[in-house]
């Protein structure tokens, strides 16, 4: 069995010092970006120090709590995901009929909205195929991984040429089997906010399921619509609006993973619901797809919230406005790039305007030390912005526009490597 025999050579068979591991911790991380690092425009959502500290320290006090056994165990924690889900509910405009749950993160939340859409749809009429999403060609990816294991079907259709939804389009796209039809505010890549009020009513007149993802948005927009931004109704004030999904832990500011699945009457939780008691445990009844949840990510999002207030929400969106304007400027000024869209939150999309190679533009960016998140069709960069990159913008344009002159000099190669939303 050779020398090895008998030995245990990955589960350590003795324990060692915290101190030991804790210096082991700090030389693993030694080259990891600090979460909050200027250069990081890939998903920063830093509010400062006071807030993170919060957010942690709230989590910490919670950290062996579970959520499922909130009623049984820690009557705390139900109690404060209900006051976190109605004050954003009171946000975005909701209905007093409105509940909503909170999640591990946005992907779950828009997987219990495709499957309560899908068994609403089973209980309301027949159908002679899988269950269909239509969803603009910006929509989320979380969509595709709902339908791949829910046993439906997403239609992804083209957008107009800001990147928004095309109502028309999404509309020649329903059909019989169609069971959800999809907003973005904003949608991921350029920021543009989907024209959600003519989607509500085509999902009104179809009587079809309306998800809205807010999961960047919805912690963004309401603020910069109080601020004099031109927001588009996007919400629960639109009577065609079925549910939402909003991040706590983007610009929420909340420690991770917190989300909140919105509904907008709580009844159509029952399709949302999961129960089970054929087994000796008795019922087991979830909203979420995780059974165990952490209670430190209740705490955080409650203690964030009344932190931080409407107010101090509403002034670091007023900061990241001025951010995204000012890059925004920077960006019309250098030729061959552009902004894509018309950007109405924190992110801001850069593509090509006769720039030969935008692929190879973006990897001399980041060659220069610049993390954000890639564009592919068309080519270019995702930015998404946090109220201390004001402090970036100018060495940012700099490193773009020396770039452009790189490629355009033949002095960059693109890579080889594929663009990934999540390295």
């Amino acid at each position: 069995m050779g020398d090895n025999a008998g030995s245990n050579r990955k589960f350590a068979r003795q324990g060692r010092a915290w101190p030991d591991l804790r210096d082991e911790l700090q030389r693993r991380r030694a080259g990891d970006l600090e979460w909050n690092d200027l250069s990081n425009l890939k998903a920063a959502y830093d509010a400062g120090e006071d807030v993170a500290r919060v957010a942690w320290e709230a989590y910490t006090l919670f950290r062996g709590d579970n959520l499922l056994y909130g009623n049984l165990l820690y009557p705390s924690l139900p109690a404060m995901a209900d006051k976190v889900v109605g004050m954003v509910l009171e946000l975005l405009n909701a209905p007093d009929a409105a509940g909503g749950t909170m999640t591990s993160g946005g992907t779950e939340s828009i997987i219990l909205a495709v499957k309560a859409a899908r068994d609403q749809a089973r209980a309301m009429r027949p159908m002679t195929g899988p269950g269909e999403i239509v969803v603009a060609r910006t929509g989320h990816a979380a969509f595709n991984k709902a339908a791949d294991m829910l046993g439906l079907r997403v239609v992804r259709v083209p957008t107009d040429r800001d990147f928004r939804a095309d109502p028309s389009v999404m509309a020649a796209a329903i059909n019989d089997n169609t069971v959800m039809i999809v907003g973005s505010a904003p949608p991921y890549p350029v920021g543009s906010v989907d024209p959600v009020a003519e989607l509500a009513a085509l999902a009104a007149r179809h009587r079809l399921w309306l998800h809205v993802d807010a999961c960047v948005g919805g912690f963004f927009l309401p603020f910069a619509r109080d601020l004099g931004e031109p927001v588009p109704d996007f919400d629960f004030s639109l009577a065609g609006v079925t549910s939402m999904s909003v991040d706590l832990h983007k610009y929420g500011y909340v420690s991770r993973g917190a989300s909140l699945l919105l509904v907008r009457d709580r009844a159509l939780g029952d399709f949302q619901r999961f129960s089970f008691d054929d087994w000796p445990t008795g019922a087991f009844t979830t909203m979420t797809i995780a059974g165990s949840r952490p209670g430190g990510a209740v705490a955080s999002a409650w203690a964030v919230m009344n932190y931080l207030g409407y107010e101090g929400y509403r002034d670091r969106v007023e900061t990241i406005l001025k951010v995204r304007r000012l890059l925004t400027a920077e960006v019309d000024r250098i030729d061959g790039v552009r902004v894509l869209g018309r950007p109405m939150a924190g992110i801001l999309g850069i593509g090509g305007d006769g720039v030969p190679d935008m692929a190879a533009v973006r990897d001399g960016m980041t060659a220069k030390g610049w993390r954000f998140g890639p564009l592919v069709d068309p080519a270019g960069m995702n930015l998404l912005l946090n109220f201390r990159h004001g402090a970036i913008v100018d060495p940012f344009a700099a490193d773009l526009e020396a770039t452009i002159a790189e490629a355009r000099a033949g002095k960059l190669a693109r890579s080889r490597g594929q663009a990934s939303y999540g390295s």
